[in-house]
């Protein structure tokens, strides 16, 4: 049976998130600075001009990676537009992202779904590849499992 692990665990320090939606010209993915996770819930700001909003509906795709880790995680995703979430996101650094001709709004995806993966470090993988040549057993690969 595969572990289970938490999205936050996980993905602690990870600080971009590709997003993908199935917009009006099928799939399209993007970056974007992840603001919070809470559980199950990932926040994003993003610019309420940009012009893939209209993709916003229905399930999104995020995947999360760093040089050990991947996260593929999927859940419905919406825009909130509520001031008192949007205060709550906000920090000096995102809010000087954003021009004077857009406000940032909320992306929030409820994450329901998802996988992760695990390798070891490049030192203990190319020993563990020695050994594996060595003993003929199979390499340690690193872990994977499910997100509770």
């Amino acid at each position: 049976m595969a572990e289970l692990r938490t999205l936050d665990d996980l993905t602690d320090g990870i600080r971009v998130a590709m997003l993908t939606l199935d917009g009006p010209g099928g799939m399209d993915a993007r970056p974007l600075t992840v603001q919070r996770i809470d559980g199950d819930d990932v926040w994003f700001l993003v610019g309420d001009q940009a012009d893939w909003l209209d993709a916003v509906d229905g399930d999104a795709h995020l995947a999360f990676v760093d040089d050990k880790t991947w996260v593929s995680a999927t859940g419905p995703a919406e825009l909130v537009r509520d001031p008192v979430i949007l205060e709550g996101l906000g920090d000096p650094i995102s809010d000087a992202w954003f021009q004077e001709e857009q406000s940032p709004i909320a992306l929030h995806v409820e994450v329901d779904r998802g996988s992760w993966w695990t390798a070891p470090n490049a030192a203990k993988a190319a020993i563990g590849l020695v050994k594996a040549k060595v003993t003929g057993d199979q390499p340690d690969i690193g872990e994977h499992g499910e997100l509770r």
